[in-house]
């Protein structure tokens, strides 16, 4: 957990203690298997980014009842469940720098689980009673869902557009950014204009985050990350770093570059590779520049709402991503 996402826990550990008391009430199950793997996943070091955001929100729109917390628990349960799917459906083997759900308990279990957890948030927010609510959060599910799929149907094509790229991500990241910073303004009744910059800064800072995991995933540090470097390449994941390498190659780079994607297994002889072509290409340069570009708005969103102390919080959230260490 980087310095900004510690102060802003700091400010809300009251309220993340309730949503860790909410998470661990229901996860809680007859069904013991259901309580050991969900706790395995949701209880890891996480950074519950999503959550902390949702919660942050809420506090600099004076929210103050109880809505805030029961969303922050909903959305750390779709976004778990989806990370349960991600991991069968990738093979991975580490998530949160331990072995995954999927290596001890398999893949059947790892589905299952997550589909207990997305029907928990939907438990939870009819339990809220709130039609609204339960509409955006149900097409948020949907949304996600078609993101997986066709973040699957990509897999390997190199000949992936920037425009579709980040139609996938749009779907499979930042639409859950988007409504945990959104969610907030609908709890709180707020107008037309507050609603959007909300909405537009979280679907901003969604993409920011996923542009700059892209680059982590082929030049971060795996300890630090809790995962191992060239994780995308290795199951053939087309992101922003390999479209922009690839755009900008020259014809023999490109065969390769195809050549290494067709591969049933790619080792890390092909990483090195691929990470030669793509300082030739400026990738990391270029890819930190496309980051800066939706940090950009995304301050530029918050910058829109005025009179909270507590916005600055948000703004600390944007710059870590664009210093986030390699």
């Amino acid at each position: 957990m980087n310095t900004s996402e510690k102060s802003l826990s700091r400010l809300l550990k009251g309220s993340l203690k309730r949503v860790d008391k909410e998470i661990s009430i229901n996860i809680k199950d007859e069904e013991k298997l259901i309580t050991l793997t969900a706790g395995h996943l949701i209880k890891a070091k996480g950074k519950k980014i999503r959550p902390l955001l949702t919660l942050l929100i809420a506090r600099i729109l004076n929210y103050k009842g109880s809505a805030d917390v029961t969303l922050a628990v909903c959305i750390e349960f779709i976004h778990n469940a989806t990370l349960l799917h991600d991991d069968v459906i990738d093979a991975g083997k580490i998530r949160r720098g331990k072995m995954s759900a999927n290596e001890i308990w398999g893949n059947k279990v790892s589905v299952l689980v997550g589909d207990y957890l997305l029907s928990r948030a939907f438990k939870l927010m009819v339990k809220n009673k709130s039609l609204k609510l339960l509409e955006i959060l149900s097409q948020t599910s949907l949304i996600l869902a078609r993101g997986q799929i066709q973040d699957v149907g990509n897999n390997q094509n190199v000949n992936l557009s920037e425009k579709k790229y980040l139609s996938i991500i749009n779907a499979k990241t930042a639409e859950l950014f988007r409504i945990s910073c959104y969610l907030p303004t609908i709890i709180t009744n707020q107008d037309r204009k507050t609603q959007k910059i909300f909405n537009d800064f979280g679907f901003n800072f969604g993409m920011a985050f996923q542009l700059s995991d892209d680059i982590l995933d082929y030049f971060g540090n795996s300890k630090k990350m809790g995962k191992n470097i060239g994780k995308d390449f290795f199951e053939g994941k087309v992101t922003y770093p390999i479209i922009h390498c690839f755009r900008q190659s020259d014809k023999k780079s490109k065969r390769i570059i195809a050549k290494l994607f067709l591969k049933k297994r790619r080792n890390k002889k092909d990483l090195n590779l691929i990470l030669s072509l793509m300082k030739k290409t400026n990738t990391y340069e270029r890819s930190a520049e496309f980051v800066r570009k939706f940090a950009k708005k995304a301050k530029t969103n918050i910058n829109k709402f005025e009179g909270s102390k507590y916005k600055v919080y948000l703004v600390e959230l944007v710059d870590h991503l664009i210093i986030r260490e390699k």
